[in-house]
């Protein structure tokens, strides 16, 4: 008897402790679904739930930071593991390009919520802390619930549905979800009264749909935007016109269309007037950044040289005492405009670190826009005049600040143009730094190991 007694003791013991083992063993946070898009669908449908899709890119820090903090968060795990099938996809590689295309997903971090049908039901752009992303999941959670899918809307459009009052519910619902449909939106302003378009729901209505500046809808917004700019609905209308701007230089470059681009930066001109009035100067440097961008992007270098040598030019020769009063200018604007914020935010590591970083605003600027323009000269312009410009590019932003990258950058110049020796012990400066930094110098030990084979 005392046998069997001991025997179911420890057995008793050892299936305590199993449970307990378990217990610990078990993720706290979300439980991400492994597999590919199409078994993720499935597992939803399976289980009747609707699907969060973390999007997100290896660069991105909000990105990194959303899923130290809020994945790990029992709270969070709770809600998503209950009420979702949770995801995570790398929009830039695999199947997660044309999953970010698919969903027009242009900025990261983005949760998308998406039926077992593969319908959009809602989204949310950026990390904005544990409790915005349990509200986001809400939100997700009252769309699910709609009783039209955006797929049987959008058939019913496709089928000749044109009716002003299906044509807003079809129209506002795409621009909840940030799909917007540039097409539907062309049918329902010619269908609506222009004097129409001025009420509060038509006007969310073109601020959730434009999609291009050489929409109608574009010409109205600009009209309004003088007036509404310090009201509540100034800032989605400015976003719209600006969003619409760069969808059109998107296109340019997608077409390497010159004629869409000189469109594109009339449109850009008249949105900056219309926010406050500029001087010729200011207008034609916004036109000549982005003539520099599109010949960048369209790899045509011989097109991008000379605006890029003019930008250099212009940021070398800044003189030393108007960057440090711009720099004293800045920070003061800055702490103005936050004098009146909490103490709880003020106190936060990110704030401490932006506020860090605006006592030398300007300096930054300088010295990123150098080593921007130089290491495009690295990548790209092989010509040894071409790489000597840029190496003295580089070493100026070195003046201001002797960042990682812009050492690396510096040294990938100096070992292209066969200068090994100095290179190795600039590279090696960077590691250095970045590791008394207390961050990961793995990129860099790269290129050092990369330059000592050479």
């Amino acid at each position: 008897m005392k046998t069997v007694l001991l025997w179911l003791s420890i057995c008793l013991a050892l299936t305590a402790t199993v449970a307990a083992t378990a217990r610990a063993e078990d993720p706290t946070g979300i439980k991400f679904f492994t597999g590919s898009w199409k078994e993720v669908l499935a597992e939803a449908k399976r289980q009747n739930k609707p699907v969060f899709v973390d999007i997100y890119t290896t660069w991105c820090g909000p990105c990194k930071l959303m899923a130290k903090e809020a994945f790990p968060n029992p709270k969070v795990g709770e809600k998503f593991n209950t009420s979702f099938i949770s995801y995570q996809i790398d929009a830039e590689k695999g199947e997660g390009i044309d999953v970010a295309k698919k969903y027009a997903v242009d900025a990261y971090p983005t949760s998308l919520y998406v039926s077992a049908s593969g319908d959009l039901i809602h989204r949310a752009v950026g990390y904005g802390g544990i409790k915005g992303m349990m509200d986001e999941a809400e939100k997700a959670l009252l769309s699910s619930k709609e009783s039209s899918s955006i797929s049987e809307l959008d058939k019913q459009f496709a089928d000749g549905k044109r009716d002003t009052d299906f044509l807003a519910t079809y129209l506002q619902k795409r621009a909840k979800i940030g799909m917007p449909n540039s097409e539907a939106l062309d049918v329902y302003l010619k269908a609506v009264p222009e004097s129409d378009w001025s009420s509060d729901r038509n006007v969310d209505i073109i601020i959730g749909n434009l999609t291009s500046a050489n929409a109608k809808g574009f010409d109205f917004l600009l009209g309004r935007l003088p007036s509404a700019r310090m009201s509540p609905a100034g800032r989605p209308m400015m976003m719209a016109l600006q969003k619409a701007t760069q969808n059109d230089f998107r296109q340019a470059v997608q077409r390497k269309d010159e004629a869409l681009l000189d469109q594109t930066i009339q449109h850009n001109a008249a949105f900056m007037n219309a926010m406050r009035p500029q001087p010729e100067a200011m207008l034609k440097q916004a036109a000549d950044s982005q003539r520099m961008r599109f010949y960048q992007q369209i790899k045509n270098y011989d097109k991008y040289r000379p605006f890029a040598v003019a930008e250099a030019t212009k940021l070398m020769n800044t003189p030393a005492d108007s960057v440090k009063l711009r720099d004293e200018l800045n920070y003061k604007r800055f702490q103005q405009q936050t004098a009146m914020m909490p103490d709880s935010v003020k106190n936060s590591d990110n704030f401490k670190k932006y506020a860090i970083s605006m006592q030398n605003a300007e300096t930054e600027r300088i010295a990123m826009g150098l080593n921007n323009l130089a290491w495009t000269y690295y990548e790209n312009m092989p010509d040894k005049q071409d790489l000597t410009q840029a190496l003295a590019w580089s070493a100026k932003s070195l003046d201001y600040k002797r960042a990682p990258m812009y050492l690396d950058t510096y040294a990938h110049l100096l070992a292209k143009l066969g200068r090994k020796a100095e290179a190795i012990k600039i590279e090696q400066e960077a590691v250095d730094k970045t590791k008394a930094a207390g961050n990961d110098a793995a990129d860099y030990e790269k290129g050092l190991a990369e330059m000592k084979q050479k």
